[in-house]
């Protein structure tokens, strides 16, 4: 009798965690296919020196024929971006003074594909959405890092 008791609960949990699985949609953002569907970039260079400033700023456009644009392109595509659910964007603040490198992609018709932004702090978002980043180098700061590197 007990033995029906266990089957049951598990066959419940398991059905339960298969809703929330189907439910859910998948939390990875996949950077690759929007950077592909791409052909033109810009790309701002930023020093946020307190909430309402921004000490420093740096835009450069980009077209997909030049160099900067394949190597921040294939730093992107190598990332694994997944939402962070509990993260809202109005409650967040950073530690100032804060570096940034936001990066812009657009078609030829200039739709915006795909919004990168990261920060010197380790924080990242995609499409206005918190992401947690995982690089073959390391997080979040590793990316901006790079991407500074090859901006500057």
């Amino acid at each position: 009798m007990k033995e029906k008791g266990i089957l049951s609960r598990f066959g419940i949990v398991i059905l339960v965690l298969l809703a929330l699985v189907l439910i859910f949609p998948s939390a990875k953002i996949d950077l690759a296919s929007s950077i592909e569907a791409s052909t033109q970039a810009s790309v701002r260079v930023e020093h946020i020196q307190n909430f309402a400033r921004s000490a420093e700023m740096d835009v450069q456009l980009l077209s997909a024929d030049e160099s900067a644009y394949q190597q921040i392109a294939n730093v992107l595509s190598g990332l694994t971006c997944v939402k962070r659910f509990n993260q809202q964007y109005s409650s967040y603040s950073h530690e100032y003074p804060v570096d940034s490198v936001t990066v812009s992609y657009y078609d030829d018709a200039e739709n915006n594909n795909l919004l990168f932004t990261v920060y010197s702090d380790g924080t990242a978002i995609v499409n206005s959405q918190f992401v947690k980043v995982k690089a073959p180098k390391g997080g979040a700061e590793e990316v901006y890092r790079e991407l500074a590197e090859i901006v500057k």
